[in-house]
C-alpha cells in the first residue's frame, strides 16, 4: 500500500510535527512506502486565483505544484492527514489546498444531484491532528467538523469510503508524558 501524507503546519517543533516524524519512523521501520507532501516548506499559495477559477470547473490546474501534487495522489491508495485544529476546522492552508489540488474530472464529476467522486481508488485516510480544545469538546460543542465535514463530508464525496480521526486534545494543558504516550501509540510501539 502506497501512503501519501499530507502535512500542513508551519513549524517544525510543533508536535504536529512530532507526529509526522513518528510516523514516517514507522513507515521505515515497517517498509511502508510513502510520499510527504508539507505545504509550508513547499511554499504552497491556497489562494485561489482569478486565473485558476476561470477555469477551475474544465479542471484545469495552472500551478506546476497543483499538478504533481494531483500525480502524488494518483499514485497512492492510502491518505494520511496530519495538521492542527484552528477554530475547530481545518487550517486555511489545507482548505486552500483541497480548492485548488481536487478539481472537476481530476477527484470528482458533477451529476446534477451532488458530486460524484472519483478517488475511489484511495481505499483509507487517517486524520491526525492536535488541537488545543479537548476532543470531547470539539466533537459535542462545536460541531465535529474534522468528521462530520472533513473526512464524512468532503472525503467521502471524493470518493474516499473508510476515514479514521485521531486527536490529540487539550495540547496547551498537557504533560510531556501524555504527549510521549501519544507518540508512542502513533509509532505502533
Amino acid at each position: 500500500m502506497h501512503t501519501l501524507i499530507v502535512y500542513c503546519h508551519p513549524y517544525e517543533q510543533s508536535f504536529c510535527h512530532a507526529m509526522l516524524e513518528t510516523l514516517c519512523e514507522r513507515y521505515d521501520r515497517e517498509g511502508t512506502p510513502y510520499e510527504v507532501i508539507d505545504l509550508y516548506a513547499d511554499g504552497f499559495d491556497p489562494v485561489l486565483s482569478r486565473d485558476e477559477l476561470a477555469v477551475y470547473n474544465a479542471g484545469t490546474a495552472l500551478n506546476p505544484l497543483v499538478t504533481r501534487y494531483q500525480e502524488l495522489i494518483a499514485g497512492c491508495n492510502r491518505l494520511v492527514f496530519i495538521f492542527p485544529i484552528w477554530w475547530n476546522d481545518v487550517p486555511a492552508m489545507l482548505k486552500g489546498w483541497l480548492d485548488k489540488v481536487l478539481l472537476a474530472g481530476f477527484s470528482w464529476e458533477a451529476t446534477g444531484a451532488g458530486l460524484k467522486g472519483t478517488l475511489t481508488y484511495i481505499e483509507s485516510a487517517a486524520v491526525y491532528t492536535a488541537s488545543s480544545n479537548p476532543t470531547e469538546f470539539i466533537r459535542e460543542h462545536t460541531g465535529d467538523a474534522i468528521r462530520r465535514m472533513f473526512i464524512d463530508g468532503t472525503l467521502w464525496q471524493l470518493g474516499i469510503a473508510r476515514g479514521t480521526w485521531e486527536n490529540f486534545g487539550g495540547m496547551d494543558t498537557s504533560t510531556p508524558e501524555e504527549r510521549a504516550e501519544f507518540l508512542r501509540k502513533l509509532s505502533g510501539r
